[in-house]
């Protein structure tokens, strides 16, 4: 008799592929051969396992092919089984396999392609915070450099070296097919739900201000990287531009970090 852990690692390794063990001892006939039976579980498995791949990243879906896409989705699951009993929490490490996976080496953008269809996948499903006012910071005393500011959950940041957001708007229902070039340049992309999902460009200091505060630095650190950028920051106009958009909804004061020396 099999432990649990036996158990389970012999139900996986059959659903990859691997081997059959000492499964098939286990199941009762009842009229249908036991390798046949397990093999209906498998392939069930793997075709819940496809299917939730294809509805998080469609455009993928689109862009390689059906086929293709089948073909990497099925050398996926099979060494990447899912760690969490929730589906919908499955495929996150799609994206890096993508970048490493032969058949897609000459299309880099793939992985950028996935990685911004894995991040609208979450913003989609967490709920929004409850945005405070520009006042809350203005009544504070203490030292600004340290005050840290949160983000609403519902949102995230993506840089790419080509115009994903391009490639992901021309896969969407009634976007009218034009010619895209690849390499015109990187964006730095907001991903957003309010209401609607919105992906948006913004200039490089900006996208460094606000993916800073929103990993958890400080207003100084995120203000310092963001001056690295571009000497012509507007601090004041872009803390009037994070709150006005309702972004920030909670802060509190931590030590002020700053930018490691190189």
């Amino acid at each position: 008799m099999l432990t649990l852990s036996e158990l389970q690692t012999a139900m996986r390794e059959f659903i990859c592929g691997e081997s059959r063990g000492a499964l098939a001892e286990l199941v009762e006939p009842d009229g249908l051969d036991p390798t046949a039976r397990l093999s209906i579980y498998r392939n069930n498995a793997l075709i819940t396992l496809e299917s939730t791949l294809r509805a998080i990243y469609p455009v993928v879906w689109e862009l390689t092919g059906a086929s293709f896409f089948s073909f990497v989705a099925g050398e996926f699951i099979r060494s990447n089984l899912p760690q969490q009993p929730c589906l919908s929490e499955y495929g996150a490490l799609f994206p890096d396999f993508l970048r490493s996976f032969p058949g897609c080496a000459n299309h880099a953008y793939f992985e950028d392609v996935a990685k911004l269809e894995w991040l609208i996948s979450r913003v989609l499903r967490v709920g929004r915070g409850r945005p405070i006012s520009l006042r809350s910071v203005v009544e504070l005393s203490g030292d600004p450099a340290a005050l840290r500011l949160k983000i609403d959950p519902a949102l995230r940041f993506l840089h790419s070296l080509y115009p994903i957001d391009v490639v992901w708007q021309q896969h969407q229902p009634g976007a009218v097919p034009e010619m895209i070039d690849i390499n015109s340049g990187e964006v730095y992309l907001q991903i957003r739900e309010a209401g609607s999902l919105f992906v948006s460009r913004l200039p490089k200091s900006d996208w460094v201000f606000r993916a800073t505060i929103a990993d958890g630095h400080s207003l100084g650190h995120a203000t310092e990287a963001a001056f690295d950028v571009d000497s012509r920051f507007n601090l004041p106009e872009a803390l009037a531009a994070l709150f006005g958009e309702g972004l920030t909804v909670g802060l509190d004061y931590g030590s002020p970090d700053r930018i490691a020396s190189t």
